[in-house]
């Protein structure tokens, strides 16, 4: 319980530091992982011209939200960020983690477990963002895979053509069994899953299943008003009530 208490403490720190030096949005890379060709786009809002709102994964089977939530928000408030029906659809949420081996995270500096660097991001038994990061985007970890020597040009040294994607800590949807007060995250600074309690202020992704282009769009200006401005109004009310 201390060490978790040391990570969340830690992931604060990071968040604020973050914050302070004002993060850069890593630009898309071509060649690097496979985002070109199993990140297809989507158009939601009915208007070709200013790009697209999603990305329908091919490998996972599920799409996207283009554009990532810029607040930092708690667990409760993150969930109900990425909940909210956006462009006409329901049906999102944050991104799932598999809790390999036994209950909670299991932390390993040469990969393949479910917390750590190098966690499993296979297609079968990974979890979503580890797939997204080190498959999709072709990112590093800040270990050489199932060593503990360490790799230059970890990161997040691409972001596709996502928006707002950023070098920082990303909420997970699930939950660390038996505790139901920590959740998993995903850290893209350098490429390790963990887990931190739910008070804390990470920022998100929204993901739903399946592909989206059979939706019919609501009227662009609702659309962006409702996945533009909620996670700040969302932010501000739980801030509020601290």
């Amino acid at each position: 319980m201390q060490n978790l208490m040391k990570k969340a403490l830690k992931t604060a720190a990071l968040v604020g530091t973050l914050h302070l030096v004002g993060v850069v949005q890593a630009a898309g890379v071509p060649g690097q992982g496979t985002w070109e060709t199993t990140l297809q786009a989507r158009d939601l809002d009915g208007n070709l011209a200013n790009g697209p709102e999603a990305f329908y994964d091919t490998a996972l089977n599920v799409t996207w939200l283009r554009a990532a939530n810029t607040s930092a928000m708690d667990w409760s408030a993150a969930k109900a960020w990425a909940e909210q029906d956006c462009f006409g659809l329901s049906g999102w949420r944050l991104p799932t983690t598999v809790d390999k081996g036994s209950d909670g995270c299991n932390w390993s500096y040469t990969g393949g477990t479910d917390c750590g660097y190098n966690p499993d991001s296979s297609v079968a038994t990974g979890s979503e963002m580890a797939h997204l990061f080190f498959q999709s985007l072709g990112n590093k970890s800040a270990y050489v895979p199932g060593t503990t020597t360490p790799q230059p040009g970890y990161g997040l040294t691409n972001s596709g053509d996502f928006q707002n994607l950023q070098s920082n800590v990303y909420w997970s949807g699930t939950e660390s069994a038996p505790n139901s007060n920590i959740a998993f995250s995903f850290v893209t600074v350098s490429g390790y899953q963990d887990v931190y309690y739910n008070y804390n202020y990470l920022y998100s992704l929204a993901v739903r299943p399946g592909d989206v282009t059979s939706a019919v769009p609501e009227p662009q200006t609702l659309a962006l008003t409702l996945c533009g401005l909620t996670g700040l109004l969302l932010a501000r009310r739980h801030q509020r009530a601290l």
